[in-house]
């Protein structure tokens, strides 16, 4: 076999196997028994290349620092670590985290990024006042990376009035670092939208 040949085979061999590898990494993690169910607020755009999809938030996208246990100095972009903890059907924020650590008996770790913070008080601009307490001050703000859904067209909008009655859940899996992924969306706790392995 000459060396043009033997070149050939051995990039197609390593394109298959990095190939495997990604597939391989999300079926483990769709696969995960660490399934969280989270309450959403979904916002209905429209792509025009991939049709419709529903921007998710979560209730544990805004984390207000004193309702939580953990550290509470954070800077923009920092990645972070929740500690989720079930309440009834769904699950809540109990404490964030700078590193991972091992949760609390029947807790979970999902990880995040912070891409807003607003500080305990803000400015008054008057000399004799430096600032006035705000009740949403404290707060972190933090993208998980499962803020989209792609849906069949049509059917954006209809999620959208399904998301205004509070009727809207999401099943995240979660993998052993705390990484989320979608497995499915459900309305009224029925499963509705099942993310293919494949």
């Amino acid at each position: 076999m000459s060396r043009f040949a033997l070149a050939v085979l051995a990039l197609l061999i390593g394109q298959s196997l990095f190939l495997g590898a990604m597939v391989f990494g999300r079926v483990s993690l769709l696969r995960s028994e660490n399934v969280v169910t989270l309450r959403t607020a979904p916002v209905d755009p429209r792509d025009i290349f991939r049709g419709d999809y529903v921007i998710l938030s979560y209730d544990i996208a805004r984390i207000r620092l004193a309702d939580v246990d953990g550290d509470d100095d954070f800077g923009y972009d920092d990645g972070i670590f929740v500690e989720l903890a079930p309440d009834g059907e769904t699950w809540n924020a109990v404490a964030i985290w700078r590193e991972n650590r091992e949760p609390q008996e029947d807790h979970l770790i999902i990880r995040g990024q912070v891409n807003s913070i607003v500080g305990e008080t803000r400015p008054t601009g008057i000399p004799e006042r430096d600032s006035i307490p705000c009740p949403n001050c404290g707060t972190v703000g933090i993208d998980y990376g499962i803020e989209s859904y792609f849906v069949p067209e049509g059917e954006g909008r209809e999620l959208e009035n399904i998301r205004n009655d509070g009727k809207l859940t999401v099943d995240v899996a979660l993998g052993k670092d705390g990484t989320p992924a979608i497995k499915q969306l459900r309305i009224d706790g029925e499963p509705v939208y099942e993310e293919p392995l494949f």
